[in-house]
C-alpha cells in the first residue's frame, strides 16, 4: 500500500473510532486496547510519557476557525508532519502539511454555524499521532 494512502487510512480510522466513541472519545481512545501506543493524547501519552507539551495539538477556535499549534521544535531530524482536523460525525474538515523548515501551525475552516465536537490530530515523524478533543 502507498505511504501517503495507508496514513490517510489509518488517520481516518483513528480519527473515527475516536470520535464515534461515547461520553469522551479521548479517553475512551486512551483505554481502547487496539489504540494503545498508536493513539496519543495529554492524557494518555503511552509509551512518550514526558513528551506531551511538544505534541498535543493547542487548538483555538475564533470566527469560525480553528487555529491549531503543535510547540514542537522543528529540525530536519524531527518534525510535526501535518495537521488533520476531523468533526465529530465523521466529516473531514482538512489537513496541513508540514516540512521541517515550517512552523507547525495551522488554520482549518468549520462549515458555517457549526457546533459540536472536532478532533484534531498532530503528527510527529518520531512520535507518532497524537489527537486532542474540543467542543465548539
Amino acid at each position: 500500500m502507498e505511504r501517503r494512502q495507508f496514513v490517510r487510512t489509518t488517520l481516518a480510522g483513528a480519527a473515527s473510532a475516536a470520535v464515534g466513541m461515547a461520553a469522551s472519545p479521548v479517553a475512551h481512545a486512551a483505554q481502547d486496547p487496539a489504540l494503545t501506543n498508536i493513539v496519543f493524547t495529554a492524557g494518555d501519552p503511552g509509551h512518550f510519557a514526558g513528551l506531551q507539551k511538544l505534541h498535543v495539538p493547542i487548538v483555538v477556535v475564533a470566527d469560525g476557525m480553528l487555529k491549531v499549534r503543535t510547540p514542537h521544535p522543528m529540525s530536519e531530524a524531527h518534525y510535526i508532519v501535518s495537521h488533520t482536523v476531523v468533526l465529530g460525525d465523521g466529516h473531514f474538515v482538512s489537513r496541513k502539511t508540514f516540512n521541517w523548515r515550517d512552523q507547525p501551525v495551522s488554520e482549518h475552516p468549520l462549515p458555517a454555524g457549526f457546533k459540536g465536537s472536532v478532533t484534531v490530530t498532530s503528527t510527529c515523524n518520531l512520535h507518532d499521532w497524537w489527537l486532542t478533543q474540543v467542543t465548539v
